[in-house]
């Protein structure tokens, strides 16, 4: 099986580490920021538009959040490794399904070797990761999940990785994860889910 994976929230840990440099070079704003429990930036950063908190993460510090620096998803960390032997032996693919903007491509390429989130069968850094060929997709953006859901090329499996800002759409999903090492106990049910009874609760 085909199994796509994001990178940022559920390889790097990279909205952490936007309010931690917001918290360092903005201390006026520190205590505005709210917990991270949406995907719209202003329901969390108040005290900015939108396109106010674009620049700040893509322009002028993207190099501090996209390069090697920004920290990982310890629990990822941990898991890649068995999670490679794991595919390996299986005969799995694992395959990086990223929408990174053009320059921080290159940035994300040094990150994933810096934190040794290697051996990748392929990489695609693609915005409409629905066009990508994979069986399943793993990530934490709601949008992407339903998109890849009702319009994948292959009719694929979106599974939801557990975040604080995707929770109202993970507590309704049919699958979920906590961590990556979840998806080699938890593969099998992909086929079901495609053919679904009843709903279930995981």
């Amino acid at each position: 099986m085909r199994i796509g994976i994001d990178c940022d929230g559920v390889l790097r840990d990279l909205i952490p580490a936007i309010v931690e440099g917001i918290k360092a070079t903005h201390p006026e704003h520190a205590d505005k920021i709210l917990e991270p429990t949406s995907w719209d930036w202003e329901q969390w950063l108040p005290f900015w538009l939108d396109a106010e908190t674009e620049k700040y993460i893509f322009e002028d510090n993207y190099l501090d959040f996209f390069g090697p620096e920004c920290p990982a998803i310890k629990s990822s960390l941990e898991d890649w490794p068995k999670l490679r032997a794991w595919a390996i032996e299986n005969g799995h693919e694992l395959i990086l399904v990223s929408a990174q903007r053009p320059h921080c491509v290159e940035p994300t390429e040094e990150w994933l070797q810096r934190w040794g989130f290697v051996g990748f069968d392929e990489i695609h850094f693609e915005k409409n990761k629905h066009l990508v060929d994979v069986d399943v997709l793993i990530d934490d953006s709601p949008e992407k999940l339903e998109t890849f859901e009702k319009e994948s090329i292959k009719h694929g499996t979106a599974i939801c990785f557990n975040q604080s800002w995707n929770r109202e759409f993970s507590k309704n999903h049919y699958m979920n994860i906590d961590r990556l090492s979840d998806i080699m106990t938890r593969l099998h049910e992909v086929d079901t889910l495609k053919n679904p009874g009843p709903p279930n609760n995981y």
